[in-house]
């Protein structure tokens, strides 16, 4: 009797020497995973970006060859990139732990910053529509054009094949390019023909994207009629 107890609890020591070493490497995993959080952005080359930090996080710049290009406290304020290319922002926070308290990351370790090598701007100045929307009515046929800035770093025409989407409540409406459209640097003009239908009495948002895929909007001034 007392060998099969002593068997017994060396079985539940093993047991919980087991389960307290997978639940170790489980912690130690997911602090790995918290600590090499990544976010990818792509952004157009010569635009100002800005990322905002506390102002006790510190960061390091490099090139896609490891090297240092600036560093700093606080926010990443107003950098432009003019030469394209791939860019690595490093994040390190500086957290104080006290007993009983586990204080999570509030930044990623790092930001992967595409940089572009085409720009794009839409004028919301010029754009129009053939027609006005009519709620509860089908917006198909209606006409969406409006011009945009196109500049290539390397001076290249660009294919430019994206439609439209909108946001709003109770709308359906989207749009597609009405025609084939080679961008050359300067001022282009898209066309969009419409479809869907939007409901009456509501604000509609109309959802264009740029080259590289990052969406400009173009929030209505008038509820639809």
């Amino acid at each position: 009797m007392k060998k099969w107890y002593s068997n017994l609890t060396v079985g539940k020591l093993q047991l919980f020497a087991l389960l307290f070493t997978a639940n170790l490497l489980l912690a130690q995993e997911n602090l790995k995973q918290e600590k090499e959080t990544v976010e990818d952005i792509t952004i157009s080359y010569n635009t100002p970006f800005s990322y905002l930090f506390n102002p006790e996080v510190s960061w390091e710049l490099a090139n896609s060859n490891g090297e240092l290009i600036s560093s700093g406290k606080g926010d990443f304020a107003d950098k432009v990139f003019d030469v394209p290319g791939s860019y690595i922002l490093s994040v390190h926070e500086n957290h104080v732990h006290t007993q009983g308290s586990c204080e999570h990351s509030q930044y990623p370790s790092k930001l992967n910053i595409t940089v572009s090598d085409t720009k794009m701007k839409f004028d919301w100045s010029t754009l129009k529509f053939s027609k006005n929307i009519k709620g509860g009515q089908s917006a198909k046929g209606i006409v969406v054009t409006v011009n945009v800035h196109y500049s290539s770093a390397r001076n290249e025409n660009a294919v430019y094949e994206y439609g439209l989407k909108t946001a709003g409540v109770d709308t359906s409406v989207f749009g597609t390019l009405k025609n084939k459209t080679i961008l050359k640097p300067g001022v282009n003009t898209l066309a969009f023909l419409l479809d869907g239908v939007a409901e009456k009495g509501n604000y509609m948002m109309l959802d264009f994207k740029d080259m590289n895929g990052q969406v400009q909007s173009y929030s209505l001034t008038q509820k639809i009629q």
